[in-house]
């Protein structure tokens, strides 16, 4: 019971996370029609400039929550700035492009991101995680007697509070109108005035924070390098799947429901492949079962 428990707050953890960079995947889709296979790499790319920030430019006398906030804020304003610079640089350009370009558009930058990062910071180099919170601040739950890190809670938090905080800025906001009309219909939108050219920099930046975020938050959780945080993209794309690349409530629910599919069959099964398996069969057992018209929405 105590090793069910133990393994349910991992998976949990683990959910919060792939729901934050499937959110990203989603929010780009939805208003640009981008699959962005890129995403991990954008996440990895900012989460090494945090680790560097965090590991090497921080002051030895500094309190530690100062250099964790310091990191963080480094590799989000870095995210937002890749993909703004993305967006007017490379696919404004190709907007009215096939779905198919785009996605081979996104694909080279991953290569040329790995790449960068791999010259930089060494492919196969194990490198110190990021922890939100402190290590040591942990809760025990009575019942079950399973210590509960504080760094699991945050992640659990973080990744709701986006999720509900998105929502709420797509359905209540006139910006998050703007999109929500841009994702039905480009060509309608520009007609009534909608800045389509603003609300597709606004979501690649978004989308790239979320990513970034996400893969911090994953560092204390994997091998930590270069190749490790790029696959992410695998275990996002299964929960933007299970979402339909446009419902945010039921990609939430989808990364959680990943995240526990991937941790409950290593109680039994030691292997580091096991879980990218589990979110490849996922991948195409909702390819196979959805109607592919489902994923058109916002490529057309």
């Amino acid at each position: 019971m105590a090793a069910f428990a133990a393994y349910t707050i991992i998976g949990l953890s683990l959910g919060g996370i792939f729901s934050l960079a499937a959110l990203g995947i989603v929010l780009i889709y939805r208003t640009t029609g981008v699959l962005n296979f890129a995403h991990g790499a954008m996440g990895m790319f900012s989460t090494f400039i945090a680790w560097q920030v965090f590991y090497g430019w921080s002051h030895p006398f500094w309190p530690g929550w100062l250099s964790t906030f310091l990191a963080v804020l480094a590799g989000l304003i870095f995210a937002a700035g890749m993909g703004l610079f993305l967006e007017f640089a490379v696919f404004r350009w190709v907007r009215s492009r096939e779905p198919v370009v785009k996605a081979v558009i996104t694909i080279g930058v991953l290569l040329a991101l790995q790449s960068a990062a791999s010259l930089i910071w060494k492919n196969n180099q194990y490198h110190l995680p990021i922890y939100l919170a402190p290590q040591q601040w942990v809760w025990v739950v009575p019942v079950a007697d399973v210590p509960i890190g504080a760094n699991s809670v945050a992640i659990i938090v973080v990744a709701l509070a986006l999720a509900f905080g998105l929502g709420a800025f797509l359905r209540y906001t006139s910006f998050g109108r703007a999109m929500r009309a841009v994702s039905d219909s480009p060509t309608s939108a520009s007609l009534w005035g909608v800045p389509v050219g603003k609300v597709g920099a606004v979501s690649w930046m978004l989308g790239s924070l979320v990513a970034a975020l996400a893969a911090i938050l994953i560092t204390p959780f994997i091998n930590f390098d270069t190749t490790s945080l790029t696959l992410l993209i695998i275990d996002a794309l299964a929960a933007a799947l299970i979402g339909g690349l446009v419902s945010l409530p039921l990609t939430v629910l989808g990364g959680f429901i990943l995240g526990l599919l991937e941790t409950y069959p290593t109680i039994w099964i030691q292997s580091i492949g096991f879980p990218r398996l589990v979110a490849l069969v996922v991948i195409l057992a909702v390819l196979i079962v959805r109607n592919p018209r489902g994923f058109s929405v916002a490529a057309k």
